[in-house]
C-alpha cells in the first residue's frame, strides 16, 4: 500500500521543519561588533579631541597675529564663532571619554543588556554631538574666511535674511 492509500486519497506528505543552524560567521561577528562598539565610539572621540585641538590651535594662532581688535563687535563674534563651536565639540567629545559608575547584577543578563545599552545609547547620543557642533564650526570656519576676504560682510548677511 503506498503513502496515499493510508492516509487516504490526495493526502499530502508533512515535510520535517528543521531549524537552521546559525551561520557560525555572522553569529562571531554580531559578538565582535556587539563586544567593540563601546570602544569604537570612545576612538572616534579621541580623533575628534584630537581634530578639534589641533583646528583650535592653528587657528587661534591665524586670528593671534591678524589685527581683529579694530574690528567690530559682528566681526569679532564671526572670527569667534569656530573656537566656540570647537570648544562645544571637544566638551561632548570629552563626555564619551568619561566613566560613569554603573550598578550591574552579573548574574542577570537581562539587566547586564539594559545596561549596556543604556552605556550607548548615553556615549552615541555625545558623539552624535560632538560631530555636529565640528560639523557647523567648518561653517562657521567658511563664512570666516569668506569674511576675511571681504566676499561676506555684514550687508551680505542682513540681505540674505
Amino acid at each position: 500500500m503506498s503513502n496515499e492509500d493510508s492516509r487516504g486519497k490526495g493526502a499530502e506528505e508533512e515535510v520535517p521543519v528543521v531549524a537552521a543552524e546559525p551561520n557560525p560567521f555572522w553569529k562571531q561577528n554580531a559578538e565582535k561588533l556587539v563586544g567593540e562598539s563601546i570602544s569604537s565610539v570612545e576612538d572616534s572621540a579621541k580623533q575628534f579631541i584630537a581634530i578639534t585641538g589641533l583646528l583650535q590651535g592653528i587657528y587661534f594662532h591665524a586670528i593671534t597675529f591678524s589685527d581683529i581688535r579694530k574690528e567690530s563687535a559682528y566681526s569679532v563674534l564671526i572670527y569667534v564663532a569656530p573656537l566656540l563651536l570647537w570648544l562645544f565639540s571637544l566638551i561632548f567629545a570629552m563626555l564619551v571619554l568619561f566613566k560613569n559608575k554603573y550598578s550591574i547584577n552579573i548574574n542577570s543578563s537581562r539587566n547586564s543588556k539594559e545596561t549596556f545599552e543604556k552605556i550607548m545609547t548615553e556615549k552615541y547620543r555625545f558623539i552624535r554631538i560632538s560631530g555636529m557642533f565640528l560639523i557647523l564650526s567648518f561653517v562657521a570656519l567658511i563664512i570666516a574666511v569668506l569674511h576675511y576676504m571681504g566676499l561676506a560682510t555684514y550687508q551680505t548677511f542682513v540681505e540674505l535674511m
